[in-house]
């Protein structure tokens, strides 16, 4: 049984991070899901593990060209059904190039026709958000400056045609049942208490509320949505942090944020939004 869980998101998003910290959940077999055996090809993880288990977070990857997939057989439980996920790390650039141009390279189009789940990452913070209402002071600027480029399309609309590909494109599971899409809202850690309380879909509707009105009009597709800080903490600003994990390695990396009977708490399960994608 294959299934293929596509990773989307614009420049910035998180993605990158996110794929260490799988692989050392998936590897540890102590969450929802687990690794079934050792991926015939590990060069990618080790290339970003380099970075984060030096206390840095991995060099983003717009500009490369080059497909860089992680493939893995997981299970949910020991003996049970398994599934060889396959998450190709597409660049944040392609995606937001693809959404403007209207257009997207038929290699990446068949990845997604031939997928029935995917994670789409929307980070807190990101220097790279583009909001609208700076369109009026930027074309202002831009004009006294002689340039002619206006700040590029808002993030919350490359968000929401990301979706409309994902609703036009993801195939059924095998079940017959709706593809499965798990929102990610990345560096959930950077948020204080009160946001982290009223949870992602609060904090989305709050800063992109077009992204929030689109996913409660989706019928093609069963969302779920997530907090996510795939390292724990910030390894760029918070030196307290950064050498508690450097002391720790790879115990412990980061957690996911789900809603339980007491409201919204920090699950060290990294493989959550992975496990709902996928429906094991």
């Amino acid at each position: 049984m294959t299934r293929s869980i596509v990773l989307l998101g614009g420049p910035d998003s998180g993605k990158t991070n996110y794929i260490v910290p799988l692989w050392c959940a998936l590897d540890s077999k102590l969450g929802a899901l687990h690794a079934v055996e050792q991926p015939d090809d590990l060069n990618f993880i080790f290339e970003i593990g380099e970075h984060i288990f030096a206390g840095g977070f991995a060099p983003r990857t717009e500009h490369s060209e080059a497909r860089r997939d992680f493939e893995v057989l997981v299970a949910a439980e020991k003996d049970g059904p398994s599934a060889r996920i396959i998450v190709p790390d597409i660049s944040g650039e392609l995606w937001r190039d693809a959404v403007e141009n209207n257009e997207i390279d038929s290699e990446w189009m068949k990845e997604l026709e031939t997928s029935s789940g995917a994670l789409l990452f929307i980070r807190v913070g990101s220097d790279q958000d583009i909001r609208p209402l700076d369109w009026v002071t930027s074309r202002r600027l831009l004009e006294v400056l002689g340039e002619e480029d206006g700040p590029g399309l808002p993030t919350q609309v490359m968000i929401c045609e990301l979706i409309r590909f994902l609703e036009t494109t993801l195939t059924s599971r095998e079940d017959g049942k709706a593809p499965r899409l798990s929102i990610v809202v990345s560096a959930w850690d950077l948020v204080d208490d009160e946001v982290f309380g009223g949870g992602p879909l609060a904090y989305l509707e709050r800063e992109y509320p077009l992204v929030a009105g689109r996913l409660s009009d989706v019928e093609q597709l069963d969302v779920q949505i997530f907090g996510l800080s795939s390292l724990g903490g910030d390894l760029k600003d918070d030196h307290e942090f950064r050498q508690s994990f450097l002391e720790a390695g790879s115990e412990g990396l980061g957690w996911v944020s789900v809603n339980g009977s007491d409201g919204w708490i920090k699950n060290p399960d990294l493989t959550l939004p992975i496990a709902w994608a996928v429906g094991l």
